[in-house]
């Protein structure tokens, strides 16, 4: 099954990992998934896999040890990470960071840059970003407003050497800690406000 836009997976900018974490921490000492559900909406399967995913993971676990035969699982939590919610997998493994959350935190850390040193600084031993990835992620941010083009670079031209464009975050379009996502949409997402906030046009302008 094909995976549905951001948008529509997301409810207030939460998708239903995080709805179902919070809803974990505001009853951690003692759910049931049937509590979970009723108090997220989102789909039993899927809450189902996260709350395995994080007893595996060592975030939560059972306590019902002498129930009937069919009654569920009772559980609590046992380490709270805060209020962002834990990315893992099936066997419960935390999921490394990605490209573009290294690249949204970065950018706000160090000024102005091109995207070649966004790209070196927003790589680590986990996940590497490579330029391009990073030229295209700032394009589309750019036409969404949330950066800026400080200085505009140039290809090399009658013996001048080539110059990187420059970019700037503004801070003031700083919505939060998750990166606005690219959606196969032709569209940019930005999971902090729930809002798609570019939707490419016929002749959009780029930076």
């Amino acid at each position: 099954m094909a995976r549905k836009p951001a948008h529509l997976e997301l409810i207030g900018g939460r998708g239903p990992r995080q709805r179902i974490w919070e809803a974990i921490r505001k009853r951690r000492d003692g759910f049931e998934v049937t509590d979970i559900e009723r108090a997220t909406k989102a789909d039993r399967y899927t809450i189902y896999t996260y709350v395995q995913g994080l007893a595996k993971g060592g975030f939560i676990e059972h306590t019902n040890k002498a129930q009937k035969r069919f009654a569920e699982k009772l559980y609590k939590l046992v380490r709270d990470v805060g209020v962002e919610a834990p990315r893992l997998d099936k066997k419960g493994n935390v999921l490394r960071t990605t490209g573009n959350e290294n690249m949204w935190r970065t950018m706000r850390i160090i000024g102005d840059f091109t995207a070649a040193e966004l790209a070196m600084r927003a790589s680590t031993s986990e996940t590497t970003v490579a330029e391009a990835t990073a030229k295209k992620y700032l394009q589309l941010l750019c036409v969404a407003g949330y950066i800026t083009v400080i200085e505009m670079g140039h290809s090399r031209q009658q013996g001048v050497a080539a110059k990187a464009t420059r970019y700037r975050l503004l801070q003031s379009k700083y919505t939060g800690p998750r990166p606005p996502m690219i959606q196969s949409t032709k569209s940019l997402y930005d999971p902090n406000i729930g809002k798609i906030v570019w939707q490419e046009e016929p002749d959009h302008d780029a930076c």
